[in-house]
């Protein structure tokens, strides 16, 4: 996959999900203005669910294109050199005896189990280095809320920076909140023309930032050490 064709592929992603929401905001015509506040309800709840589900689908497509490039780990950025270590650190974690990727017999002191286990991962720190890098793009977990914070952590995972979007934490939350009272059925109220404006603007104009980004971050191979 070329720079181009991610973004091609982002694109046209982000394209379809514009015209679907266009779609539901046409049937406002159509509407009696008494029930147009009521009926906006449901496109607040379509609106987020293309914010999740582009956020989702634009980072696993930055992670098969970095795939692509059949790299080895040294050659990238921290983030993303250990994004694709995750059975690694998990091996180093559990203490496992019979773990597959650190094979050093451990003492029978469960206290000295660490030290072993860190001393087994110094030593194989440069292979790991020089494996190919292969990051699995189920690493992206929207958590089904996408608060400004999930979304600094799965930027973060994979060596993006996670404040270019600070001034939309606000609003971001609001409308998290929003959908999760709404579909709960919990917010009984309508939701006015200007707070559905207001969110779409912020939420269309994060979804058009992260393109740029990581179109940037390809084009310009900024994922390289």
């Amino acid at each position: 996959m070329t720079a181009n064709e991610l973004r091609a592929a982002l694109e046209t992603e982000l394209a379809w999900r514009q015209e679907e929401l266009a779609f539901f905001k046409n049937q406002l015509n159509s509407i009696k203005e008494d029930n147009k506040s009521k009926y906006r309800k449901s496109l607040v709840l379509v609106l987020y669910a293309h914010l999740e589900g582009y956020i989702k689908i634009s980072l696993q497509t930055y992670i098969q294109y970095i795939n692509s490039q059949q790299l080895s780990r040294k050659d990238v950025n921290t983030g993303l050199m250990v994004a694709s270590m995750y059975k690694e650190f998990l091996a180093y974690e559990n203490l496992d005896r019979k773990c597959e990727i650190f094979r050093r017999e451990l003492p029978d002191d469960a206290r000295l189990h660490r030290l072993f286990r860190r001393i087994d991962f110094m030593e194989k720190v440069d292979d790991f280095k020089e494996q190919k890098l292969n990051i699995d793009d189920q690493i992206i977990n929207i958590e089904s809320n996408l608060r400004y914070i999930v979304l600094q952590k799965n930027l973060y995972k994979i060596g993006l920076p996670i404040d270019l979007f600070n001034d939309y934490q606000s609003d971001i939350d609001a409308l998290v909140n929003r959908r999760n009272s709404i579909a709960h059925g919990d917010f009984k109220a309508g939701v006015t023309a200007q707070e559905f404006s207001n969110w779409e603007t912020k939420v269309f104009s994060i979804l058009s930032g992260v393109t740029r980004l990581l179109y940037d971050y390809a084009n310009n191979k900024r994922y390289l050490q």
